[in-house]
């Protein structure tokens, strides 16, 4: 007989079809994602190119480059996330169903940064040969990244969510969480100056994952109650 209480065991399975369906529904339309890096790629691969300056310029602004770079991409998409669960009535069958809004949320959201923003944070060893970056310069921007664009990703999700309903919200997302965006551009890339200084980048980064930590805990139930007005 098993000890475990059915309602974590129904939670589970709940989280499990989530996570497989969203991984299976992204790998089968692959261009939602692959847009969102290939512009990236580009971005770091053509900036060098036309800025036509000597390296250490582009070392200079590597950072905040590729820190913009991120932002558009993780923006790029997200006015999506949540529309094609609306018009084919997944949002209302979860509501009905009266399974965890949130946790749905949350872990859709979760997908959405491993086929996204996490990629990111690989492809940011591309700024050691094109931005002259040392060693620790590309793992404090890969720390910054990797704790600063989940955050992007969910304040971006808040106003995906809010604009769900309209046809031409691919304006509106980036005008709605740009505001909100914009302490976190200028922490992460603030934290590879400091390094150069001979700072310590510590309490930056202690910031980042504070606001990533309160992001996760709190930016879920904003969407969740956002979109709960579309159904």
């Amino acid at each position: 007989m098993s000890s475990m209480h059915p309602l974590p065991t129904l939670t589970l399975r709940f989280v499990r079809a989530i996570f497989y369906r969203e991984l299976i529904l992204r790998f089968r339309n692959p261009s939602v994602w692959l847009h969102a890096i290939v512009f990236f790629i580009m971005v770091l691969v053509l900036f060098p190119l036309a800025a036509g300056a000597g390296l250490k310029l582009l070392h200079q602004i590597g950072a905040a480059a590729i820190w913009i770079a991120a932002l558009l991409s993780v923006l790029l998409g997200v006015d999506s996330l949540f529309r094609n669960d609306v018009e084919d009535g997944t949002l209302e069958q979860i509501v009905i169903a009266r399974h965890s809004l949130t946790l749905w949320v949350l872990f859709k959201v979760i997908v959405h940064w491993l086929t996204g923003g996490f990629l990111l944070v690989i492809l940011s060893v591309l700024s050691i040969p094109l931005f002259d970056f040392s060693g620790a310069e590309a793992s404090v921007l890969a720390i910054t990244l990797f704790l600063g664009t989940p955050v992007l990703t969910l304040l971006a999700g808040v106003a995906a969510a809010l604009t769900v309903l309209l046809r031409t919200n691919s304006i509106l997302v980036p005008l709605i969480s740009l505001p909100l965006q914009l302490p976190i551009l200028i922490f992460a890339t603030g934290a590879v100056d400091v390094l150069r200084a001979g700072g310590d980048v510590l309490p930056i980064l202690a910031l980042l994952a504070a606001g990533l930590i309160l992001a996760v805990l709190f930016l879920p139930f904003a969407i969740a109650s956002a979109l709960r007005l579309s159904v």
